[in-house]
């Protein structure tokens, strides 16, 4: 997946950074910070799915069997969640992780996110004392 562009914000790692001059500059990194947030709050619904589904296939080994229609309806909600998979997350994170990397993407963008909105409270108070 393509994350939009940013030009008055930069993220690297987990540390967030806005440089603004004036109050339409401080205005447009706000709506940069709003969707960049956006756009990792869907990465990391993803990946709560991911880490969601590797858990059960990890405990579902010593459980007993269901019943024929329970099966069914849970071949078709797989069916349904993989095909929702296939058309939002690209190739390369499909691919299997185990589920301590998949915690540690989740507490990275969990870190970047606490700080987006760090740096959306500080533009927010940059932009009541200018304005």
């Amino acid at each position: 997946m393509q994350l939009a562009p940013m030009r008055y914000t930069k993220i690297e790692g987990t540390a967030v950074a806005v440089s603004v001059t004036s109050a339409a500059q401080a205005k447009a990194a706000l709506k940069e910070l709003r969707h960049k947030k956006r756009e990792l709050k869907f990465l990391r619904t993803a990946l709560v799915r991911r880490q969601r589904a590797a858990r059960t296939k990890q405990s579902s080994a010593s459980k007993p069997r269901r019943s024929l229609v329970r099966r069914f309806f849970a071949g078709v909600g797989w069916l349904i969640m993989s095909l929702f998979e296939v058309a939002t997350v690209a190739r390369a994170e499909r691919r299997a992780r185990d589920p301590a990397e998949i915690e540690r993407e989740l507490q990275r963008i969990d870190e970047t996110l606490h700080n987006i909105e760090g740096c959306t409270l500080q533009l927010q108070g940059k932009m009541l004392t200018l304005g």
